[in-house]
């Protein structure tokens, strides 16, 4: 058996399923039963599932339409956006990542390296101050930074 018999018969397999593809012959009714069976599962499953995410569409447009109807439209948002207040605690040495990734993972800012990349401004890297420090989510990234960095928010402008 030389290589190019191999060759010619990867081919000529390739060409026959390429055809039965084309023709339409490929029939999922050739399939054995327990894969037939698996696929009338998954099919079932399927259903179930899109039936359930409609229930749940359903559901909530219920109730946004029943917030609105009471005058709570503005509630809604309020719950999707809880204020969190915690002790943020810095260490000498800790780098401006670790503090974003700090702050992130206690809620305060939602992206860590946005919080990293505003304090490796010139202004705020090299006097990040440790100690502790009450932050809140509703406090924004240059109050944040003004807090941890001793900086004063009314510094006069040059």
């Amino acid at each position: 058996m030389s290589r190019s018999f191999f060759r010619g018969f990867g081919i000529a397999c390739l060409f026959i399923g390429i055809t039965f593809l084309a023709l339409g012959k490929w029939d999922p009714a050739l399939l054995p039963i327990g894969d037939q069976k698996q696929i009338q599962q998954l099919q079932k499953e399927l259903d179930d599932a899109n039936e359930q995410i409609s229930q749940l569409k359903n559901q909530l447009e219920t109730s946004l339409h029943q917030s609105e109807s009471n005058g709570d439209s503005s509630n809604f948002e309020e719950q999707e956006h809880e204020v969190v207040e915690d002790t943020l605690y810095i260490y000498s040495g800790m780098t401006p990542y670790e503090v974003g990734k700090k702050l992130e993972d206690m809620g305060i800012v939602e992206n860590a390296i946005e919080m990293e990349l505003f304090l490796s401004k010139p202004e705020y890297a090299r006097s990040i101050q440790k100690g502790q420090f009450t932050v809140s989510s509703e406090m924004t990234l240059e109050e944040i930074a003004n807090l941890i960095t001793g900086k004063s928010n009314n510094a006069p402008d040059s």
